[in-house]
């Protein structure tokens, strides 16, 4: 009818997974929604977000040493429990059929918590490598976001989590 735009395009120029975000996050279940093609750009930011941050881990050297650093320590018992406490608030959104709630608090969570402050609190000093005790549970907590990001970004949190680490023949 040449009353909505095409999602072809749209995927073109913002990515499938960009354009399911943004419309997601905006759409509460029942409500119809007038297409704004910012929400599209805005589901492409969170995309690029997560995209940055493997990029920035697969950039640090990794030493054996155990970390002596405490604020990284103290960053990732932060984040365990802000991480279990964003479960808790998915797992509800679900089960109210909430799925915008969901998908806004799950991008909350990997926007502000895990790459806007645990990133940054873990991030080694210019130089210096990163210990592997440090990497290995930021690749454990990256895991699990891309496993809870999984059905609303599918292509980029499959992406992701197969090159986070090695993976065996058919491990999706």
């Amino acid at each position: 009818l040449g009353n909505s735009p095409d999602p072809i395009v749209l995927m073109d120029q913002y990515s499938t997974d960009g354009v399911r975000v943004g419309m997601l996050l905006t759409s509460p279940a029942g409500n119809d929604l007038p297409f704004d093609e910012e929400l599209c750009l805005q589901g492409r930011n969170f995309t690029n977000k997560v995209w940055n941050a493997l990029k920035l881990i697969n950039l640090w050297e990794v030493t054996e040493e155990r970390s002596n650093d405490k604020a990284a320590l103290q960053a990732i018992a932060w984040f365990e429990e802000r991480l279990k406490q964003s479960v808790h608030e998915l797992e509800k959104s679900f089960e109210q059929y909430r799925i915008s709630e969901a998908l806004m608090s799950l991008y909350k969570l990997v926007w502000d918590d895990f790459c806007s402050w645990y990133l940054e609190a873990i991030k080694p000093e210019y130089g210096k490598p990163v210990s592997r005790e440090v990497l290995n549970a930021t690749i454990a907590f990256f895991e699990r976001l891309c496993v809870l990001m999984h059905p609303f970004m599918p292509f980029i949190s499959e992406e992701i989590w197969q090159l986070l680490r090695e993976r065996k023949e058919g491990e999706t």
